[in-house]
Formats: C-alpha cells, structure tokens, sequence
C-alpha cells in the first residue's frame, strides 16, 4: 500500500515543475538500452519541497546507449539518476528500504513489461519475512528497552541504559510495519510513515513521543521512559502473537 505523504513545507508549484523535468529528463532515454524508467522518491510520492531532488532509475538492457549522467541540474533542481542493467537486477537482492522505495514509485517508461515483473517479483513482502518481523520486533523491542536497559542501569551506566531506546523502537516500527503487511521504510521515513499505518497501539502519538523525550540522563528518567513504551507494547502485543501465531514467550525462545 502507498503511503500518503503530508508534508508541512510541501510546495506545489516546486512539485509540478519537478514533474515536469522528470518527464522531459526521462524521456530523452526512453527508448532502444532502456528497459524501463521508474520515477522515486519525492516525485513520484507527491510532495516537493527545497530539501527534495528527482529520483529516477533507469534499467538498462543490450544493446547498450549513451548513459546520463549520474547527477544533473536542470533548472536549478537536482537530478539524480540511479542505473543498473535488467538482467543483473533479476538475480540480485534487493535490500528492505530499496523494495519499499519502488513500493512507492511510479513506473514511467515500460514498453515490455519487464520492470513491472520485475517489481512484481522483487518488492512484496513475503509472508515468512512479515512472521519473522512480528517476532523478532516483538522481542527484541522489550528486550532493548525493558530488561537491556535496566541491565545497564544495574552495570552503572544510565548513558547506555537511555540509548537502549533506540534499536528497541527500532525494532518495534518493524513489527508494526509487518502487523500491517507493509515493508519497512528507510530509517530516515521510518517514524514518519509509522504514524500513518492504519493498526497502532491506542495513543500511538502521545506514547512514542513520551517515550523518546528525554528531560535527563537519570535512573528515574529511564522508569518513566520504560512505562511509557511498555504501555505501547502491552497494547498490541495480543495482535502481533495472534497475527505470528505465537506466545511472546514462545517468541523469547527462538529469538
């Protein structure tokens, strides 16, 4: 499913200008080599803004032309163009934040179909991947923020403790991704996109945001911290072991 992008510096004329020079950019290499274009990125999500460039990536195939340049400027915006050869790419793995990055693309030059069987093969996720994700996301998030922590606490390092945080969230928006059959963003979308997905935990906004203040580097602040987030994870834990068809428990065991 596409996620619906609301940003608060989008600018619609910027965005339709790039739009344009996507278009006019890509067309220019539409043809014989090319087995397909596919527009990212900010382009191809909907919103533009002065921290945006265009995305496009090109799949070669023989006989081979005249490539574009890597990176360009086209009336003052940046270009950047990603190139690789379609035979390489079918038996190449793409990596999780690379197949949601063309989940949420827009196929612009496609004469054969190839790149549609191409994404059609590389990009959904696999139901053995979304288990693993539920399981591995369910554990390792309470075993980062809850016991990792106060292990680091207990070791006399409430620093080390604090950042416990970090992968454990981490390790919970991948769970939450895989409860909602998506893909896992890149890290920089990753908070982002979260906060659109249609199954949360009740007070999703205000946990997560309780849980990722930090007003100092104190024990206290680590409880307060651990509640916070544990009350996210109590909430949707009875829908990751239903959706894994596992106890938290059992899910300790293998992880």
């Amino acid at each position: 499913m596409r996620t619906e992008f609301f940003i608060k510096s989008h600018d619609r004329d910027r965005l339709a200008q790039a739009r344009r020079v996507a278009r006019e950019f890509a067309q220019q290499y539409a043809g014989d080599g090319v087995a397909g274009i596919v527009f990212l990125g900010a382009v191809a999500r909907g919103y533009y803004d002065e921290e945006s460039d265009i995305d496009i990536a090109l799949f070669m195939r023989p006989p081979d032309r005249p490539r574009p340049p890597r990176f360009s400027r086209v009336e003052g915006l940046e270009v950047h163009c990603w190139l690789s050869d379609l035979a390489g790419e079918r038996g190449a793995r793409w990596s999780m934040a690379r197949r949601w990055t063309f989940a949420q693309g827009e196929v612009f030059f496609d004469p054969d179909g190839d790149v549609a069987r191409l994404l059609a093969e590389k990009v959904p996720l696999r139901p053995e991947e979304r288990r693993e994700l539920l399981i591995s996301g369910l554990a390792l998030s309470e075993w980062y923020i809850n016991r990792l922590a106060g292990a680091w606490v207990r070791r006399g390092s409430v620093a080390s403790a604090h950042q416990m945080f970090g992968p454990g969230l981490d390790r919970f928006y991948e769970m939450l991704f895989a409860l909602n059959s998506e893909l896992v963003p890149d890290a920089k979308w990753r908070g982002y996109c979260a906060g659109r997905l249609a199954v949360l935990p009740a007070r999703f906004e205000q946990g997560i945001a309780e849980t990722m203040t930090l007003h100092s580097l104190t024990v206290e602040e680590i409880a307060r911290r651990q509640a916070a987030f544990m009350r996210l994870w109590q909430d949707i834990r009875p829908r990751v072991e239903a959706a894994a068809g596992m106890t938290f428990d059992e899910m300790k065991e293998i992880v």
